[in-house]
Formats: C-alpha cells, sequence, structure tokens
C-alpha cells in the first residue's frame, strides 16, 4: 500500500473513533452519574435505618427518622429502571416492617439492606 492509503485509512479510523466516543460518552456519563446517585441513596438509608435501631421507637426523633427513611425508600423505588423497581419495592417493605416491630429483627433488617446494594 502506499504511503497516502495508510493515512487516509488512519484518517477515516481516527474519525470513526472520535464520532464513536462523541456518541457514547454522555451514555457512560449518564450511567456513572445514576450508579453514584444510587449508592448515595442506598448509603442514606442505611445510616437511617442504623439511626433507628440505636434510638428507642417512642423517641419523636425514632419518627422522624422512620419518616425519613419511608420517603428515601419510595424515592429510590421511583429512581430505579422499571426491571428494578418491583423488587426495591418489596425490599423495602419487608426493611420497614422488620425495623417497625417492637423487638427489630436484626437478621431480617440485615438480610434487606444486603439486598437493596445488590440493586446497584
Amino acid at each position: 500500500m502506499e504511503l497516502g492509503t495508510w493515512s487516509d485509512w488512519f484518517k477515516a479510523v481516527s474519525e470513526l473513533l472520535a464520532v464513536t466516543v462523541a456518541l457514547f460518552l454522555p451514555v457512560f456519563q449518564e450511567r456513572k452519574r445514576k450508579r453514584e446517585t444510587r449508592l448515595r441513596v442506598n448509603q442514606n438509608i442505611r445510616r437511617l435505618t442504623l439511626d433507628l435501631l440505636a434510638n428507642p421507637q417512642r423517641d419523636m426523633q425514632w419518627k422522624t427518622d422512620f419518616h425519613s427513611l419511608q420517603t428515601l425508600l419510595r424515592l429510590y423505588s421511583s429512581l430505579m429502571t422499571d426491571e428494578l423497581g418491583e423488587p426495591i419495592v418489596a425490599i423495602s417493605e419487608k426493611l420497614l416492617m422488620a425495623v417497625e416491630q417492637k423487638v427489630p429483627d436484626q437478621q431480617t433488617i440485615d438480610h434487606q439492606l444486603a439486598a437493596l446494594a445488590k440493586c446497584e
């Protein structure tokens, strides 16, 4: 092959690569942003759950934290895509019921928190 043909081929491949990166970079950035958001929400769910377990249920702060956890779980399930939204709703309900018991079921809570973490 001639030198000119190689440089034309190289230019064509370079342009194709540049167009491909330009088209798919926003997709990858959006995925990364969503993954980071889910991670932060999941960390807040875990923190609120641990706060609830540390405080007496009759405490006003407990009621406020429980309401915050309910709201955060609803937002989290709506944030997820359709294929994951339904499992998160079920996991959230089980988690809330376990936390709300007079004697919280630590094993169920740990299991549900782990299940939420897998949804990331």
